[in-house]
């Protein structure tokens, strides 16, 4: 809905809040004729951002994803009904595109290619061929009975990146959506 689109209708304003979770820029917009439910809407749809990143970042040791990834080549990992239908997710749609979307990118994220203050230069090809021989989704073990994951390869990471932010997209607007 377009900000003109909302004037015209009575009793009604856009309330937006810009905040930063999950290494990204947000802005929430609520559509609304009441300020105080907008805000309450936001305020739910900002813990459910963060419940995700706690579910899935590696930047804490307790994360699902962390956990995938330092038993990555030991022992499968029991994880929740979320994560694993989130996994699921992520390797059929690996098969669709023939691994041109692969969530084990995870091995060259944080230590071959990391664009931040630390990263001084670009890897050798050498380093970075060792790395890339690690993405392949088809080293993604599901057991939908026993709700593990197990990584056959043993420095194969999942990219908690593209896992967690396709999450945040369906649950936000479901939040929203579902929201009175």
């Amino acid at each position: 809905m377009e900000a003109t689109d909302i004037a015209a209708i009575p009793n009604t304003r856009l309330v937006k809040q810009s905040m930063r979770l999950m290494g990204n820029r947000f802005e929430i917009s609520v559509v609304t004729g009441n300020t105080l439910q907008a805000r309450r809407a936001i305020d739910l749809a900002v813990q459910e951002i963060q419940r995700i990143e706690n579910l899935l970042t590696t930047f804490k040791d307790d994360s699902e994803t962390n956990r995938i990834n330092a038993n990555a080549g030991i022992v499968p990992v029991h994880v929740s009904s979320e994560t694993l239908a989130l996994i699921q997710r992520s390797l059929k749609i690996s098969s669709l595109t023939q691994g041109a979307f692969d969530i084990t990118y995870g091995a060259i994220d944080k230590r071959l290619w990391n664009f931040d203050q630390t990263m001084k230069a670009l890897p050798d090809a050498a380093t970075a061929k060792q790395a890339i021989r690690l993405i392949n989704y088809r080293n993604v073990l599901v057991n939908e009975k026993d709700k593990t994951v197990f990584l056959k390869e043993k420095a194969c990471a999942l990219a908690s990146v593209v896992l967690a932010k396709d999450m945040r997209r369906r649950k936000q607007s479901s939040c929203c959506k579902n929201w009175e």
